[in-house]
């Protein structure tokens, strides 16, 4: 069953850490498996990520398998100690209707 990840994140987080990250994982050119669609939106002065993914699972799997390691390489690189970072406030939402546009 497809959900949506609903994230804002910490308030130190940037879209320059993000896209780094992005990078780190090469998603744009190897997406995740379950991923349907990924945005970073600013929503009141917070970075907000907004994913739907085909399931709970596939987040998950990818999460652990890639999103952790690549997080915790770019906040070594960047001098962040993510271990005084807060984490996101995240919300999983299970989606009941879904349209795929061409």
């Amino acid at each position: 069953m497809p959900i949506v990840l609903y994230q804002k994140m910490p308030p130190e987080a940037t879209i320059e850490m993000i896209e780094a990250v992005t990078d780190e994982m090469d998603v744009r050119n190897l997406p995740p498996n379950g991923l349907i669609v990924h945005t970073a939106v600013n929503i009141g002065g917070r970075l907000t990520i907004i994913d739907v993914w085909e399931s709970q699972d596939d987040w998950d799997k990818f999460a652990e398998s890639r999103l952790g390691p690549a997080f915790a390489t770019v906040a070594q690189r960047m001098g962040v100690d993510l271990s005084q970072a807060p984490e996101p406030e995240t919300q999983i939402l299970e989606v009941l209707s879904i349209v795929h546009g061409e």
